[in-house]
This record gives structure tokens, sequence and C-alpha cells, in this order.
């Protein structure tokens, strides 16, 4: 596996959709899980009832104690243009839709994860000053947006280090869903076609280049996130 492996492997085509797939797939999740993780964590953090709380926090986890590959076929059930709800929603599972429809259902897999981080920073934070919030008059918004939220910093740079090695590594659910679709194609998807198909050498590059993703990635996001929690 030499210096012209890698050339082959960067002028391909479909190496170079399923690296701009992937990188897309990093970007949605991080954004979307994040954003639900919050949102779910706000308002469980807000419920009185202890018992309604930690059923909540179990519902919303749920999906994480599925198999992807359970998680991938029930999903390609509901979607499916003949025996589910696929006509409906305009054929998701067919041309640009899959990727879009597939990418949801990631979210919806690993918004809990999220959910789990922030409610964890949420309890962090210091009693002291939520009571002064609730001396000077501040409602549950107000707190929320001002003094909890704020705090949470590391729960986010947590959740966007495992979703970024999430999508990365992103195979089963996309593979049990459409099964080897250039329209999902991911980095591990394409690594395994190769493999299958006796390329070794593409598909040794191939994974050489997934761990060169994930470390150019990872590696200084979470040093980063390491300064600000060490201050």
């Amino acid at each position: 596996m030499g210096f012209a492996t890698y050339v082959q492997l960067l002028t391909d085509p479909l190496f170079q959709t399923a690296l701009m797939k992937t990188i897309l797939w990093i970007f949605v999740l991080v954004a979307l899980g994040n954003a639900a993780g919050l949102v779910i964590a706000s308002l469980i953090y807000n419920v009185e009832n202890p018992r309604a709380r930690n059923v909540l926090t179990a519902y919303f986890i749920y999906p994480l104690s599925l198999s992807l590959v359970a998680t991938g076929i029930i999903w390609r059930w509901l979607l499916d243009n003949d025996r589910g709800i696929g006509n409906y929603l305009g054929a998701p599972l067919q041309g640009e839709n899959a990727f879009w429809s597939i990418s949801l259902v990631s979210v919806w897999v690993y918004a809990g994860l999220a959910t789990l981080f922030y409610l964890a920073m949420f309890y962090n934070v210091d009693k002291s000053q939520l009571e002064s919030a609730q001396v000077d008059g501040a409602g549950r918004v107000y707190t929320m947006l001002r003094v909890v939220i704020p705090q949470s910093k590391q729960g986010f740079i947590i959740s966007t280090i495992f979703f970024t090695l999430f999508s990365i590594q992103m195979f089963d659910l996309p593979y049990a869903i459409l099964f080897i679709n250039p329209n999902v194609m991911t980095l591990v998807m394409y690594t395994f076609m190769k493999f299958t198909a006796f390329y070794l050498a593409v598909a040794s590059a191939a994974a050489v280049a997934i761990v060169a993703l994930s470390a150019v990635i990872v590696i200084p996001y979470a040093l980063i996130g390491l300064k600000r929690w060490i201050r």
C-alpha cells in the first residue's frame, strides 16, 4: 500500500461521495443531536415529580438500548412506500431524501445521549446560584437561559465528541435501512464494500483515512474541552 493507493483512493468519486456524506452527517448529528438533547434535558430538569422525571428520562434514552440493526429494520418498515408511511412523506428512502431521513433517525437514536450529558451538567450547577436567582425573582425560563444552560458547556463538548465519532463510524443504521446505497454512503460503508470486493489495498487506505479524520477532528476539540474544564 503505497502513495499510488492513496491517490487512487482520493480520486475515486465514490470515496469523495462517502467523505462528503460523512462530514455532512457529522454536522447534522452534532447540530440537531445537541439541540434536541438540550431541549429534552431542559424539559426533564423542570419536571418536579421525581417519578415522572425518571420515566421521561428512560423514555428518551430508550433508543440507545436498541441494536442499531434492529432500529434500522424497524425504520425501514415504517418508511417503506408499500408497507409503511413512505407514500405520505414523499418517498423518504429514495434519492437524496434517503440521507436526510436516515440522518434524522440517527438524531432520534442519539439525542438521548446528549440529554444525559446535559442533565448531568444541569444537576451539577451550584445551588447557591439557583437560590440567588429565585431571590431576585427570576422565573424558570430566565433561570434556565441565564444560569443553568450557560454552565453546561462541558456537556456540549462531550456530546459533540461522541456524535463526531458515531458519525465517522456510521454503518449499521444506513446499511440496515438501505444496504449499500450511494445516497447514504459513509466511509465505513465504503471500506466494507472494498474489502468484500477484495480491493484490499484501497480498503486499507480508506481505513487509515477514517482514523486520520477521527484524529484531526476529535483530538483538537478534546484538547480545547480539557483546557476549559481545567479552568
